[in-house]
């Protein structure tokens, strides 16, 4: 049974408060109010109280000290002490309510009964020191303050100074604005060119809301339904005005949040379901609701919410969209096994007839595949999606996501002009709102993997900011994602790391493990780049902690970690790290040039353990695709792995043939990183086949481009590079060497183990063994330490 608990108050415009906190639904009309709660600067009118209170368990930390700000994990660690149990949600409000206090928290947790912790949008009342303060600072205020205090807890923490002074009925209300900010009820802050009206804290608008009374609450309520100009905060307030289930003020509601919903604005549709549900009549219609506001909730992204909702489903009749929001919800937890089985069984319930629900299980499957990278499927169930939306782009959301998302299965499947063609057909039809971001994002992603990077770098950038699309958390993830990456390629280091600390706190707050991967490979590479090691294993060992069978997800992850051990100059780890993805039977998507290049990576890594041929085999399908393809950095790619091949096995002449003709075919694309990887590893090739000269061309051309880009960590083994090569030219003693020889030589002495001396030249441990019998032979040393002196003073 889906039971009513009491809805929220509205919320006021300003930073930090929800777009329609509807959540919650109303108590009966005789029951008494508490405090308000402010869920992300809203606020909650409390369910109603037993009318014998329950004893709260006194809370006796078992060590005074604490940390100065509680996060969640804080809140839930303290609560625990006491024997109680509060949900990651939950546990979130309540650190946002005492705004980090362990103290606040303490009093709260010790006042009031358990349950006034478990429900997700259940009331958070205020201390009782905070009701005490608020008391003291009312009773030196006029009535006319006391009337604007009243309002402003009534619309929200920060709410317009027009709208709360109509509700106060103030015709001059600046003076009193100024009386109240003097006495230290309400702060005053500009949001552009508004003045919005506030509390300094979501404990002090608890504590004034709570000491309106019932019936000045209700009264208040009833006047704001008439005065606000939001649709959605006056069906809020109208629902805490009736103060019960309500049949009418419930439909209201429930159109509203399917209006949101159209327009793909899934936080506001979520919360409008979440209250329609908890003021229906009936359980029927409250639990058909809350699979709405649980799908809306989904789509925006918002995990520990669903989390905190879901055991509402579970006595639920099952139905087709119950079905496709848990697995919609296993989807975004990276879950491929879960979602599918949840999704496809949705699609087999729904019947035929029912056009709306198989478009948006079709949609969810188009995203399932999506994720999984399986380019062919994401193309037949978008297609799908968007016919039984009757292709109408503006009208189903379903059918519009669907197509936000065909041009970049078309692009994976290689149609770049279809693909093209398919964003152009969506873009032109000037999309706003939450569903212009997804377009945007999607185009974005296509053009980065088209190498049309500056473009791409700019699409991104402005789809990712939520509060600008009122869009889904998912897919600011995926653009600020994707948008590090980009930034990467343009050898921007400082604005790659700006978009991977803008996503990591996005993460944090709402559980999402789909994007996690992604925007944990660009940290890493940041990081082993600039040289800070400890860092970038963080970020990969972050990036590899979700239980995922994504393809998509695996690729990253699997990057992130080669990446950091090829930095590090473990090839034999990277290979490791990459064989997983080299023996699995990959969509195609995963090779089409462009859009997850690790092909060249691994190569490399098989070229540096010494299995040349080995390399060579993998890479010649991934040459002539890129070929067939015409795309340019792939092109490159392949022809770096190839110019690798052709030193290791003494053809000077065609390795520098093939780093040429891959500068060459960049030369004119924005692509800072990939020219400075290139030079880098022609340098080194260079240097090892005893063209010294040449290489210290190539290798300074590199280090100016690593130096521009704050790629510290590659600047040090440019320098190394440079330093070796002139001191071998220095070295007379050493002159009859072999350049094979020299060059084991030169990383010898700088303290190499003969498996890194192996790595780094790409030949055998073996051959290193070889090279030195014979090094030690023709100089009359007989260890590596008369060797390295020998070196050195010559």
């Amino acid at each position: 049974m889906v039971r009513p608990v009491p809805a929220r108050p509205a919320s006021g415009e300003g930073e930090g408060d929800e777009v329609f906190p509807l959540s919650g639904a109303v108590a009966p009309a005789t029951a008494p109010v508490a405090a308000p709660d402010d869920n992300d600067e809203s606020l909650d009118v409390a369910d109603a109280q037993a009318a014998v209170p329950v004893p709260a368990p006194v809370v006796e930390p078992k060590t005074p000290a604490y940390p100065e700000h509680l996060d969640a994990a804080g809140v839930q660690a303290l609560a625990a002490a006491a024997g109680i149990s509060i949900p990651e949600a939950n546990a979130r409000r309540l650190a946002r309510h005492v705004d980090g206090s362990a103290e606040q928290l303490l009093e709260l947790l010790n006042t009031h009964d358990p349950e006034t912790w478990q429900a997700l949008d259940a009331p958070l009342p205020p201390t009782d020191s905070a009701l005490q303060q608020m008391r003291t600072l009312l009773d030196e205020a006029d009535e006319q303050v006391r009337r604007l205090v009243d309002a402003c807890a009534t619309i929200g923490r920060w709410s317009r100074v027009e709208e709360v002074a109509e509700l106060a009925e103030l015709e001059e209300p600046l003076p009193v604005v100024d009386r109240a900010v003097a006495l230290g009820l309400l702060q005053v802050r500009r949001a552009a060119l508004r003045r919005l009206l506030g509390f300094s804290s979501r404990l002090a608008r608890a504590a004034a809301y709570e000491l309106m009374g019932v019936a000045r609450q209700s009264e208040l309520h009833s006047r704001a339904a008439e005065i606000l100009t939001d649709t959605g905060a006056r069906l809020q307030q109208r629902a805490l005005a009736i103060g019960g289930p309500d049949a009418e003020v419930a439909e209201a509601m429930d159109q509203w949040a399917a209006k949101c919903a159209s327009e793909g604005a899934w936080e506001r549709a979520g919360e409008a379901w979440l209250a329609a549900s908890r003021m229906s009549v009936t359980e029927a219609e409250a639990a058909r609701r809350l699979v709405s506001c649980l799908d809306a909730k989904v789509s925006y992204g918002n995990l520990f919410e669903v989390l905190a909702l879901t055991p509402e489903l579970e006595p639920a009749p099952a139905s087709p969209m119950r079905e496709a929001v848990l697995g919609y919800q296993q989807l975004l937890l990276g879950h491929r096994d879960e979602a599918g089985v949840l999704l496809r069984r949705a699609w087999e319930m729904a019947p035929e007839e029912d056009r709306a629900a198989r478009s948006a299980i079709a949609h969810r499957l188009t995203l399932h595949n999506l994720v999984d990278w399986n380019c062919a499927e994401l193309i037949t169930w978008g297609r799908r999606a968007i016919e039984l939306a009757d292709g109408a782009l503006p009208s189903v959301p379903s059918g519009l996501e669907a197509h936000t998302m065909l041009g970049l299965g078309l692009g994976g499947e290689g149609r770049t002009e279809e693909a093209l063609a398919a964003y152009g057909r969506v873009t032109r039809s000037s999309l706003g709102g939450a569903q212009g971001q997804r377009a945007m994002m999607g185009q974005g992603w296509l053009h980065l993997a088209l190498d049309r990077v500056a473009l791409a770098a700019h699409e991104l950038d402005m789809s990712a900011p939520i509060a600008a699309w009122r869009g889904s958390t998912r897919v600011s993830l995926w653009s600020y994602g994707w948008l590090a990456h980009a930034r990467l390629a343009l050898g921007d280091l400082s604005a790659a790391q700006a978009a991977v600390d803008r996503a990591l706190p996005i993460l944090e707050e709402t559980g999402q493990n789909v994007a996690l991967p992604l925007v944990h490979w660009a940290g890493a590479q940041i990081a082993a780049l600039r040289g800070d090691i400890p860092t970038a294993e963080r970020h990969a060992a972050r990036a590899a902690s979700v239980r995922t069978d994504y393809q998509g997800m695996h690729v990253a992850m699997t990057m992130a970690r080669a990446q950091v051990f090829t930095a590090q100059g473990d090839y034999a780890g990277a290979l490791r790290a990459m064989e997983p993805l080299a023996q699995l039977k990959r969509y195609h998507g995963i090779d089409e040039p462009g859009f997850w290049p690790w092909q060249d990576l691994y190569a490399v890594a098989l070229i540096a353990v010494g299995q040349t041929d080995q390399a060579d085999e993998f890479l010649r399908p991934h040459e002539a695709l890129a070929a067939e393809r015409g795309h340019r950095s792939s092109i490159a790619r392949m022809a770096s792995a190839r110019g690798r091949i052709r030193f290791s096995r003494g053809d000077v002449a065609g390795g520098r043939e093939s780093f040429e003709s891959a500068l060459a075919v960049i030369s004119d694309l924005p692509l800072s990183l990939l020219r400075a990887r290139i030079q880098y590893a022609f340098g080194q090739a260079l240097r090892r086949a005893g063209k010294r000269r040449e290489a210290e061309a190539e290798l300074s051309h590199a280090r100016r481009g690593f130096l521009a880009m704050g790629a510290q960590g590659y600047v040090d083994k440019c320098d190394r590079e440079l330093k070796a090569g002139s001191r071998s030219r220095d070295s007379e003693s050493l002159t009859e060497l072999t350049p094979q020889e020299q060059a084991v030589v030169e990383l010898v002495v700088q303290g190499m183990s003969n498996r890194e001396v192996a790595a780094s030249l790409f030949i055998s441990v073996k051959t290193v063994q070889y090279h030195l019998t014979r090094v030690y032979a023709r100089l009359g040393v007989r260890s590596r330490a008369e060797l390295t002196a020998l070196h050195h003073g010559s």
